[in-house]
């Protein structure tokens, strides 16, 4: 085989690196490069066995150039088959899978045996496509690497980290021992006005068994944002963070800044000043809550090695899976029934670490994928915003929290604090698929605004502390108040609502305008927008992530 044979046969080696680089520059911040790097080579190790299996199959034919081509043709099925299958759903054709299989066997045989008695035109094809995916395997490389360098770069520069990296003023003297204290972070975990509204499940008996080991549940809940990657790190860090929009460009949807706000959080660094051991729990598979480099301790709660696990491990990993055949064969959820009990295990067993502990879990459930059945047993993954799904992800949810606070209650020598918090509500009135801000219902917010939570605060209960509503933002300001004697005063309960496509521009609203249900707008930020008919402007919708992932 000549030199020049051999380079041109490299084409479906760059084909499927392209597919790779392509998701991962899409969703700049989502992802891992050491993550994307195992995809990469994981991928290209594929690619060399289809090629050397059509190698032995068909060494010689067609100059020499066969085996390429049939390793292409599989590639172009193998990542081909789901756009083609989302079109024809999109434009409501349906055919038997059968069907399409014959098909497309039919088609790739007749595109091969055209090919082959025209080694001039295999030959120029193949020089065209290596030239090309060599192209844009160096155009998107480039694009990964400059936004990943602009992302450390707004970190570096940003105001709001480096106001978030400033102690709060002296304390005063704390009072009574010090407390390990407990925050489960529930993913989309609705409150109960939204669950009845919404759902129609009334979840009093869990919130009253909660209240019976001394929970106090405020009659009102709200997130101040729509998404969690914004909720989450104004949790942890007790402060609103819509200076983002002044931090970031205006077309940014890269999440950096607030993962980075997330992993060396404002609280627990309070804490570890005063001599708290920080143990921080990753989610199962969400990108933001991987790691933190400030923790004292990250848990793997799943060591060891399960092919299925690996596959969905990650975001990225699970998006470029879904863009790929294999979805066809295998699109389980695996690990994550078993990470969700294994992090709560994990939780449970804190009471005997010595010392006084800060721990943060970030539970992705009831949030979709749909992995339990009601009573707890694991089901057949269901990915869509099913109802149903939902519901037997909560109820089972709650059961495993109830065991969890009771042994957390039971087995710590000081009572401990404990927040259960929701980063925001459910989203079944479609807030995401709203087309422009002026045209998301009211109902649709408020369900996305209202969060759950239920917090334990021994010796005199949470009640007094919060009074009767909270947001999100001003929870574990109430927690330094109150145990710490943090001379901090409370936030604004302000809620901050943005769009997907601009998902660093905030409009504010006021939980009374959501309740009532008003039109009015107070501008925050960029242009505000026009008042109209519906939320007139006041709302926005929830960003699932760039175009691949959530």
């Amino acid at each position: 085989m000549s030199a020049r044979v051999r380079y041109t046969a490299l084409y479906p080696l760059l084909f499927a690196a392209t597919r790779v680089l392509y998701v991962a520059a899409q969703n700049p911040g989502q992802f891992a490069v050491g993550d994307l790097m195992i995809v990469l080579v994981t991928t290209l190790m594929l690619v060399i066995a289809v090629y050397g299996m059509a190698t032995l199959l068909f060494r010689g034919r067609g100059e020499g150039m066969l085996p390429a081509l049939i390793t292409f043709i599989v590639l172009a099925w193998v990542f081909g088959a789901s756009p083609i299958e989302e079109w024809l759903t999109r434009e409501e054709i349906r055919f038997p899978p059968f069907i399409l299989a014959a098909v497309a066997a039919i088609a790739s045989g007749y595109l091969i045996f055209q090919l082959v008695r025209r080694p001039h035109v295999l030959r120029v094809g193949a020089t065209f496509l290596t030239l090309t995916y060599s192209l844009l395997v160096l155009y998107l490389s480039a694009r990964i690497g400059i936004a990943w360098w602009h992302a450390r770069k707004y970190v570096a520069a940003s105001r709001l980290v480096a106001e978030l990296a400033r102690p709060w003023p002296p304390t005063h003297r704390a009072t009574g021992p010090r407390r390990d204290i407990y925050v489960l972070v529930l993913d989309e975990y609705a409150n109960a006005a939204v669950l009845k509204e919404v759902l129609g499940f009334d979840n009093r008996e869990f919130e009253d068994s909660l209240r019976a080991l001394g929970f106090y549940v405020p009659r009102s809940v709200n997130s101040n944002y729509a998404h969690t990657y914004l909720s989450l790190p104004s949790l942890l860090n007790a402060a609103p963070v819509t200076a983002v929009e002044t931090d970031l460009p205006r077309d940014s949807n890269d999440p950096t800044l607030l993962n980075h706000l997330v992993g060396t959080n404002r609280i627990a660094r309070f804490l570890q000043e005063r001599g708290y051991r920080f143990v921080f729990f990753p989610s199962a598979w969400w990108s933001s809550t991987r790691t933190s480099p400030i923790a004292d301790s990250v848990v793997d709660v799943m060591p060891g090695f399960s092919l299925g696990r690996e596959l969905s491990r990650t975001e990225f990993r699970r998006v470029f899976r879904r863009n790929t055949i294999l979805w066809h064969f295998y699109h389980e959820a695996a690990g994550d029934a078993a990470i969700v009990r294994s992090t709560l295990e994990g939780v449970s067993r804190l009471p005997a670490v010595p010392g006084p502990v800060f721990a943060v879990a970030h539970l992705m459930i009831p949030h979709p994928p749909n992995v339990f059945d009601r009573s707890c047993g694991t089901r057949r993954t269901e990915w869509g915003r099913d109802r149903a799904g939902y519901l037997a992800n909560l109820e089972c949810l709650n059961h495993m929290l109830l065991a969890t606070v009771t042994t957390l209650i039971r087995d710590s020598d000081v009572p401990p604090v404990i927040v259960l918090q929701g980063d925001h509500g459910t989203m079944f009135r479609l807030f995401g698929d709203a087309p422009s801000l002026a045209q998301v219902p009211m109902a649709a917010a408020r369900e996305r605004f209202g969060a759950f939570g239920a917090y334990y605060f021994p010796p005199d209960g949470a009640e007094r502390v919060m009074g009767d509503s909270v947001t999100v933002v001003n929870v574990l300001r109430h927690v330094l108040r109150h145990y710490f004697g943090a001379d901090i005063g409370l936030e604004s309960d302000e809620l901050f609502l943005s769009m997907g496509n601009t998902p660093f521009e905030f409009r504010r609203m006021s939980r009374q305008q959501l309740a009532e249900g008003l039109d009015s707008i107070r501008p925050g930020g960029r242009a505000a927008q026009p008042k109209t008919a519906g939320v007139a402007g006041a709302l926005g919708s929830e960003r699932t992530g760039p175009p691949a992932i959530h």
